[in-house]
């Protein structure tokens, strides 16, 4: 996995990682999903109000997150040599369902979050693996 690592482009990475959070930007805006997911995180425009200090430290933290996820699906996608935006896909498809959405889901029934939620976050999460594992394996 170290050689895999070691041959990553870092430009690339950090690329299709702003890509991914770009996604993120789009997936939970008025066009998508914010408004169904601020309902079910009870979150209201007022209580964003009181926590808009909190934001440049959540965005920050997001994007490192996203970066590091980025990493980890490049080295993947390297180490098991994907060619093309079709194999690629696959492998983000098979991250983001099986090891991201499957986790989210168990975390999602001990939490007591609704089924409309489970989608609204691992919908995300499962699309961000595919784009990145289809730029990420045509990229590198």
């Amino acid at each position: 996995m170290i050689h895999a690592i070691a041959s990553l482009n870092p430009v690339a990475v950090l690329v299709v990682a702003f890509v991914g959070f770009c996604l993120g930007a789009f997936w939970y805006s008025p066009l998508l999903f914010v408004k169904p997911w601020m309902e079910e995180m009870k979150i209201t425009p007022e209580s964003m109000k009181k926590e808009a200090g909190r934001f440049p430290i959540v965005m920050g933290g997001a994007l490192a997150c996203t970066i590091v996820s980025t990493l980890t699906l490049a080295s993947l996608v390297a180490a098991h040599h994907c060619a093309g935006p079709l194999k690629g896909a696959e492998l983000g498809l098979l991250v983001g369902a099986g090891l991201v959405a499957a986790r989210a889901g168990s975390n999602a029934l001990f939490e007591s979050r609704t089924l409309r939620h489970y989608l609204i976050v691992a919908g995300h999460d499962v699309l961000l693996c595919v784009v990145q594992g289809a730029i990420l394996a045509v990229w590198r």
